[in-house]
């Protein structure tokens, strides 16, 4: 079998003279969540800013921008005010107030992604998901959630195609557990069901 070495790939992050390592890491981190958000609306985020998906997708934007900064060693669950203010100032005008309203606090439970939560149960399933999202290179799972959301059927509906887009990825890494786990299934299932509207 004829097998050739997987390519290199180096990431390079943006930095000017005297600015901390981490922080021009967290900020191109902030600006492919939010290219990545924006990609999946009407080029201008409007669709983002239907009342029920605002909270969700700022989640997803921290969440997605989290994973960014991790691939660059660099974990903005220690010090994540500083991370939403640059996806503050990043993102489209109409989530900016979504974004100040996220907080954050430690789990209760342990989970094997994340070890803050959102208080907002709409804000901790976007976040979840935009980790998730990045994780698997798809960039369909936010316009998917403000297409079905309210839907009698939405959560299982959402969770099909979260599966999909780990699947994907699963031929790549064969030994990963790239899917969301039980927990993780559980805040999504809540935050999709009409109830908690």
């Amino acid at each position: 079998m004829n097998r050739r070495k997987p390519q290199k790939r180096f990431a390079v992050v943006p930095n000017e003279e005297g600015l901390d390592v981490r922080v021009a890491v967290l900020r191109k981190a902030a600006n492919r969540a939010v290219a990545s958000a924006v990609s999946q609306s009407d080029g201008n985020g409007e669709a983002l800013r239907q009342p029920a998906v605002m909270a969700f997708a700022a989640g997803y934007l921290a969440g997605f921008a989290r994973h960014q900064g991790l691939q660059h060693g660099v974990d903005a669950e220690h010090d994540m005010p500083q991370l939403i203010a640059m996806l503050g100032h990043e993102a489209p005008a109409g989530l900016q107030p979504a974004l100040a309203a996220l907080a954050f606090s430690p789990r209760s439970a342990d989970f094997a992604r994340a070890r803050l939560a959102a208080a907002d149960h709409h804000a901790d399933a976007g976040y979840l998901t935009g980790q998730f999202e990045s994780l698997c290179g798809s960039r369909k799972l936010l316009g998917l959630a403000a297409e079905v959301w309210g839907k009698p059927d939405a959560a299982p509906r959402y969770l099909t195609a979260c599966d999909t887009a780990a699947d994907r990825m699963q031929t790549h890494g064969p030994t990963a557990s790239l899917r969301f786990d039980q927990a993780e299934r559980t805040v999504i299932s809540a935050a999709f069901s009409p109830s908690a509207e």
